[in-house]
C-alpha cells in the first residue's frame, strides 16, 4: 500500500524539482552520489505507510544529525568509482588480463587513450576504499542498535580482509600493469558481489549524510509515528521550512477535534501555515526531519490539497468550476473511509461571497462527518466559523489576527483561538488611495 497523494497536492506544497526554486526537495539535494541522488528521489516520490518503517528511518537518520561526518569523496571521484565498478559485472580474471595486456599495448605503440583511463579508475577506487574504511570504522563507534549497523560491520569485515589491506597500503598512484592486474582482479572479479554492496550502502550513508546535516543546520525534528491514538498529528513550533525566520505556531489535530478550522483576513498568513502543515504531515510520513520543535502523529493514508486550484482554458474550465472539480475528487476519496489529511484553502473563491458561504458551509459540515479524517480548512468569510461552530462540535477553530497600528496592518503570523472579527479591506484600500487614483485627483 502507498501512501496517496497527487500532482496537485505536491505542487501546492512545492514538495518536488531540485532545481525548482524554494522547493523542499531543493534543501536536501547535497547528495555526492548519482544513487544517492536517486535513492533520495525515489523517498520523495514514495512515502511511508508503516509506523514501523517510518521510525526505523527517523532512527536512521537521527545517528546522523548528532555525528557530523563528512562523506568520503567528491561527486566527479564517487563518479569514476561507481562507473569502473558497476562496468564489470564479474567478468573473469582471464578476460580482465587479456584486455590490460591489449591497452597497455596499444598505449606503447599508438598513445592509446585506454589503459591510462583504466589505471586513474583504479587509483580512484583504491583512495576511495581506503577513505571508506576510515570513514566506517569512525561510524560504528556510536552505531550501537542503529539499522545499518550490520551492513557497516560487514563493510570494514571486507575491506580489512588481507587482500584489501595489502592494497589499500600501496601508496602508489601509477601502478604497473601486474599491480592494475591484482587491483582489477580484486575489485571487479573476487569481490565485485562485495563491493557492488558496498556501492550501494553508501548511497543509503550519503542519504543519511545530507538528512543529518540539514536536520542539524536548519535546527528541525524527527516525527514520532504511530499507527492508532488519540492524536492525529501535532505539532510544537510548526513553521516554513524554505522561509528563513519564518514565525513558529503550535497545531493539533485529533480524533474528537478532527476539523481545524482557521480564519483571518488576507495576507494575515492563513497559506503559508497550511502549507507548512502540509509539508510537514508529507515529510513526517517520508520519515524525514520536520520545521518544528516536535512533531507526532497517527500514520495516515494520504493527503490531498487544495491551495492554488488553476483554471483549464483547454477544457473550458473556470477557476470556480475547477475548484469544483477538485473538492469533488477529494470528497470521492473521503468517501472511502480512508485516514486522509485535507487541506482546503479558501473554499470556492471563484465565486461570489453568497455562493462561497453557502458551499463552503455545507462542505465543511459534510466533511465533519467523515471522523476518520483530518481536516484543515481555511477561510476569510467569518460568518462560515459561526455558523459551523453551532453545527458541530469536533472543530477547533483559530485564527491569525491583524493589529492595526493607527492605519496601517500589521500581521502577527501567530495563531490565536477563536474566529476573527478582523475587517481591514476596505482601510487597506484607503490606504492605497485607489479612489482617489480613479478619480485622478493624485
Amino acid at each position: 500500500m502507498s501512501f496517496e497523494t497527487d500532482k496537485q497536492t505536491l505542487d501546492d506544497l512545492n514538495i518536488l524539482g531540485k532545481y525548482k526554486n524554494n522547493s523542499v526537495y531543493s534543501l536536501f539535494s547535497g547528495t555526492v552520489t548519482r544513487g544517492g541522488e536517486h535513492l533520495l528521489e525515489n523517498m520523495f516520490q514514495n512515502p511511508l505507510t508503516k509506523a514501523e518503517d517510518i521510525n526505523r528511518r527517523v532512527k536512521m537518520f537521527t545517528y546522523f544529525k548528532e555525528h557530523d561526518l563528512a562523506f568520503p569523496g567528491n561527486p566527479e571521484e564517487c563518479d569514476v568509482v561507481e562507473q569502473y565498478i558497476s562496468g564489470a559485472s564479474g567478468k573473469h580474471w582471464i578476460f580482465v588480463l587479456s584486455h590490460l595486456c591489449q591497452a597497455k599495448f596499444l598505449e606503447t605503440v599508438g598513445h592509446d587513450p585506454r589503459y591510462k583511463v583504466w589505471q586513474d579508475q583504479v587509483v580512484a577506487t583504491t583512495k576511495f576504499l581506503k577513505n571508506a574504511l576510515g570513514y566506517t570504522k569512525e561510524l560504528l563507534k556510536g552505531m550501537n542498535g542503529h539499522p545499518l549497523e550490520e551492513r557497516v560491520k560487514k563493510v570494514v569485515a571486507l575491506l580489512e580482509k588481507p587482500a584489501f589491506a595489502k592494497i589499500l597500503a600501496n601508496e602508489n598512484t601509477n601502478p604497473g600493469l601486474m599491480d592494475m592486474f591484482a587491483r582489477d582482479r580484486l575489485f571487479r572479479c573476487v569481490e565485485f558481489k562485495s563491493l557492488s554492496d558496498l556501492l550501494t550502502l553508501f548511497h543509503e550513508l550519503d542519504v543519511c549524510t545530507v538528512v543529518g546535516r540539514v536536520a542539524r543546520e536548519n535546527d528541525l525534528c524527527f516525527p514520532v509515528a504511530s499507527e492508532d491514538g488519540e492524536i492525529s498529528m501535532k505539532m510544537e513550533a510548526l513553521h516554513h521550512p524554505c522561509i528563513p525566520g519564518a514565525i513558529s505556531n503550535n497545531m493539533a489535530i485529533t480524533r474528537d477535534k478532527n476539523i481545524f478550522f482557521l480564519t483571518g483576513a488576507n495576507m494575515a498568513g492563513k497559506s503559508t501555515l497550511m502549507k507548512s502543515f502540509g509539508i510537514a504531515v508529507y515529510m513526517a510520513h517520508m520519515g524525514f526531519p520536520v520545521a518544528a520543535k516536535s512533531m507526532e502523529f497517527i500514520v495516515q493514508d494520504g493527503m490531498y490539497t487544495s491551495i492554488n486550484v488553476p483554471d483549464n482554458i483547454n477544457m473550458g474550465y473556470s477557476h470556480f468550476y475547477a475548484e469544483v472539480l477538485r473538492v469533488k475528487k477529494v470528497a470521492i476519496e473521503v468517501s472511502l473511509s480512508k485516514k486522509l489529511v485535507v487541506i482546503f484553502d479558501e473554499l470556492f473563491k471563484g465565486t461570489n461571497v453568497k455562493d462561497a458561504f453557502d458551499a463552503t458551509l455545507a462542505v465543511a459540515s459534510a466533511l465533519a462527518k467523515r471522523r476518520a479524517c483530518s481536516f484543515l480548512i481555511s477561510t476569510h468569510i467569518i460568518e462560515v466559523g459561526q455558523e459551523l461552530g453551532k453545527a458541530c462540535d469536533n472543530v477547533t477553530f483559530a485564527y491569525l489576527p491583524t493589529v492595526m497600528d493607527g492605519k496601517v496592518p500589521r500581521y502577527t503570523y501567530r495563531l490565536q483561538p477563536g474566529i476573527t472579527a478582523d475587517k481591514h479591506g476596505m482601510i487597506i484600500i484607503n490606504n492605497e488611495r485607489i479612489i482617489e487614483t480613479i478619480r485622478g485627483e493624485i
